[in-house]
């Protein structure tokens, strides 16, 4: 019986061929694919993550820097995915993790919010916000006890303190014109 010529071309095709051409079908942008995380590693200043996939023989690996607030939120997202605490991120191994091929690496899906140009404007909105509030809780005592209690209040009263500084705002502003 006379060979096709697929079957001639995948006879000679080596492994290490067969997998760079399958890791290119699969690294198209905005696919998500299911990783294992094979190990982590927490340092003194970072942490560091393999993701494995099982169809290739390369692991990803991530990198965070415990000094950056954005690392560490990203790292907390990671664990809140995977149902951890921060302070547990070392028994992610073995745990799966969704990660989304960008255009030029692959990125877990929890932290998408808080790396420039990927996420939701929602997501992203909330990231930053996140953020804004954690360097403010690390300012002086009189921040921080305000930021307490607006963590405190419900939506109803946010929403109210909100309109109220608006109309302040706006009496001010039109008195320092008409003054």
């Amino acid at each position: 019986m006379p060979e096709t010529e697929s079957q001639v071309t995948a006879s000679t095709e080596s492994p290490a061929e067969y997998e760079h051409l399958h890791r290119k079908r699969k690294e198209t942008a905005g696919r998500v694919e299911l990783a294992e995380v094979v190990d982590v590693w927490v340092g003194e200043s970072e942490l560091v993550c393999r993701f494995q996939f099982d169809w290739a023989t390369d692991a990803i690996r991530r990198r965070y820097d415990l000094d950056s607030d954005r690392d560490i939120a990203r790292v907390e997202r990671l664990c809140e995915a995977n149902g951890l605490q921060f302070e547990q991120a070392g028994h992610l191994a073995g745990s799966l993790v969704e990660l989304e091929y960008t255009g030029s690496e692959w990125l877990p899906r929890p932290e998408a919010a808080y790396t420039d140009g990927e996420g939701s404007a929602v997501e992203t909105f909330r990231a930053e916000w996140r953020l804004l509030v954690r360097e403010l809780a690390q300012s002086p005592a009189f921040l921080r006890r305000g930021i307490e209690r607006v963590r405190g209040l419900s939506t109803t009263q946010l929403i109210i303190g909100v309109l109220l500084v608006k109309k302040v705002a706006i009496i001010v502003l039109l008195a320092h014109l008409l003054l």
